[in-house]
């Protein structure tokens, strides 16, 4: 089990970019979106078309459905989920108990299966959230099977055991009533155009993003102010909101649900339906739920090899392109969202007009705090001039003491650089400070206030952005979308506004996207904004970090060797950029190894070593300490 999930992680970590698939304009996506939505209204009444193979169109929209629920947890946050079978019994058996107990009309129990469906996934995955890989596989497993056992138990006579519930009634609006296929053909796709509409919104707003990030790297994505847990169980609660109301029509449909419906080989299917498609592709999940319904339709003798049929394709696809049969493409960054209605042949007056369209908030900090992103990153610090202290900090890992009673002080527009050698403590008193590590004792205080203890994604809402030692990019997105990462914690529209695409959810993207855009221009990337992470040089992979640090505007950049994989040219040009962002208004925290960096632009460095400080003074006077010496080359030396 292990291997297969470790296999099937690092197919969703390496999504397909699509550069095999010919690029497809706007304007021809367009015309053959409408192509297939009059092709879909017309299947009707197309000549060779019965009723048989109108409930096959149907029966393709259930299976969608479910397709696009999962494709939320699995291809958009890459969680593991092989129950959602279960959500979608809750779905149908919600609504079968209260139609045939209550009498309440179907089309009203439409939304309350959606929301009691996921309000149960709620329930259950809160205290396991935190699993990973194959855990969670197992978990989910065993949800899918309990709630199956417990129909077939048939508690409290609710559920009517093997038999099921029979006598559910159609959908009905009053003036009319769904009971033809036809009829009943057009209720689910039309539910479904406004459930991929809903997707799309939300794919592409900040919600959407969050999870993509979560997906490629949790510490990342936490360290960049997302609340990894609050957006882990917001897609599953979505995704088995979406199942939930799949079994409602499906429960309408067939007026009868039993639990031999929702066993764990409905589970499989529903997850083959997106590895198939593409994970995360809305296209790909319509595909992938015409293959799975509609092939053993045709190949009807051959039944009893379906499932043989699918494991070998599902092998062939992830030799042959893992990324599905329709895998995601990533957005290229438009300009239209920037004010720009025409693109200038010139890429340096494109540059300047992207920068004149309301960039003003991120060259200067004070300005930051307009409205559109509300945000503590830049309030003043304390008289004395403090930004960040630690007071006798001391972490144990097992019998191992990593830092010891380490105090560090660091000063507003100031670089500091903390020093020592390999193994002395330096990356875990950073994890301290920006809440990875908590400590054994002591306190870290940030602008007067001890945030000890917090979570990364509030030490960064406060204003602390970091990096980290080895590159912790998101590989699979592109350039623009890892530095629009930064702004997310300061950012206030979730859910319902990114689906409906409010104003205000528009306007705070557009800032957003702005700042991304600046901070991305800053290191000199912006031409590479449409690349994907992974395919960047590394030293361009290291800019591209401090430019997603940067843009969730921090007081304090905390930064963990920098310079290292850099050449000498690159590393010159580091250091110029970090002093100017000194005169911009930031404080710098700095490990580096590299002591010409350390002596030529820092303001204090502290000298770290087992776990303790040995000194803290100017440069120059670190430069010429003995015990500095010592801790570098040894006594004897």
């Amino acid at each position: 089990m292990s291997e297969i999930t470790r296999n099937l992680t690092q197919r969703i970590s390496k999504f397909q970019d699509g550069k095999g698939t010919p690029s497809v304009d706007k304007k021809t996506q367009l015309i053959l979106l409408a192509i297939l939505i009059a092709v879909m209204a017309a299947y009707p009444f197309l000549p060779f078309v019965n009723n048989y193979w109108i409930d096959v169109g149907f029966f393709v929209g259930i299976y969608v459905l479910l397709g696009l629920s999962l494709n939320i947890i699995l291809g958009e946050v890459g969680l593991f989920n092989l129950g959602q079978a279960a959500f979608y019994a809750i779905g149908a058996y919600t609504t079968g108990i209260l139609y045939t107990q209550l009498q309440i009309p179907i089309i009203v129990l439409l939304p309350l299966s959606a929301l009691i469906a996921g309000g149960f996934a709620f329930l259950v995955t809160s205290p396991i959230i935190h699993l990973r890989g194959d855990y969670l596989c197992i978990v989910t497993i065993g949800i899918g099977e309990i709630v199956r056992i417990t129909a077939l138990n048939n508690p409290f006579g609710l559920t009517k055991g093997a038999n099921g519930i029979t006598g559910i009634g159609n959908p009905d609006f009053g003036i009319f009533s769904i009971t033809t296929p036809t009829q009943f053909y057009y209720y689910v796709w039309i539910i479904i155009g406004l459930v991929i509409i809903g997707l799309i919104n939300l794919q592409k707003s900040r919600v959407g993003r969050a999870w993509n990030y979560i997906r490629e790297d949790e510490i990342a994505a936490e360290a960049n102010g997302i609340d990894v847990r609050h957006y882990k169980l917001l897609a599953f609660v979505i995704g088995t909101a979406l199942a939930g109301a799949a079994g409602n029509i499906y429960g309408s449909k067939m007026m009868i649900i039993s639990p031999a419906n929702f066993t764990f080989m409905e589970s499989c299917l529903i997850f083959v339906i997106v590895l198939l498609g593409g994970l995360g592709s809305i296209p790909g999940t319509l595909l992938g739920a015409a293959i799975i319904v509609i092939f053993p339709e045709i190949f009807r003798q051959f039944a009893n090899y379906r499932l043989l049929f699918f494991g070998a394709a599902l092998v062939i696809m992830m030799i042959f392109r893992p990324g599905g049969i329709l895998p995601r493409r990533r957005e290229r960054a438009g300009f239209r969202g920037l004010g720009i209605s025409k693109l200038p042949e010139d890429e340096n007056t494109l540059l300047k007009e992207v920068l004149d369209s309301g960039l003003s908030t991120a060259r200067q900090p004070e300005a930051a705090q307009e409205p559109t992103l509300k945000t503590k990153a830049h309030v003043h610090p304390p008289p004395n001039g403090l930004v960040l202290e630690t007071q006798r900090v001391t972490v144990q890992f097992g019998g191992l003491t990593a830092v010891s009673q380490f105090d560090l002080t660091i000063r507003e527009n100031q670089i500091t650089s903390l020093i020592g050698p390999n193994g002395a403590g330096k990356t875990t008193l950073f994890n301290v400070i920006t809440g990875i590590y908590r400590p054994l004792s002591g306190k870290v205080i940030f602008m007067g206030e001890e945030i000890t203890g917090l979570k990364p994604h509030q030490i960064t809402t406060k204003g602390i952005a970091r990096t980290f030692q080895n590159i912790r990019l998101f590989p699979s997105l592109t350039s623009i979308e890892n530095v629009m990462s930064g702004p997310h914690c300061h950012a206030t529209n979730g859910t319902i506004p990114s689906i409906m695409r409010s104003p205000g959810q528009q306007k705070e993207e557009r800032h957003i996207l702005e700042t991304a855009s600046f901070r991305l221009h800053q290191v000199g990337l912006w031409e590479y904004r449409n690349e994907l992470a992974r395919n960047l040089p590394y030293g361009k992979q290291k800019l591209l970090e401090i430019a997603r640090a940067l843009a969730s505007s921090p007081k304090l950049i905390v930064l963990d060797e920098p310079s290292s994989g850099l050449n000498d040219k690159e590393t010159e040009e580091l250091m110029e950029f970090l002093t100017k962002l000194i005169a911009e208004g930031l404080t710098i925290l700095l490990i580096e190894h590299d002591m010409n960096v350390v002596m030529g632009i820092s303001d204090r460095v502290s000298v770290m070593d087992m776990g303790s400080r040995i000194a803290e003074d100017l440069p120059q006077n670190i430069y010429n300490n003995p015990r500095v010496i010592e801790a570098y080359l040894g006594k004897e030396e």
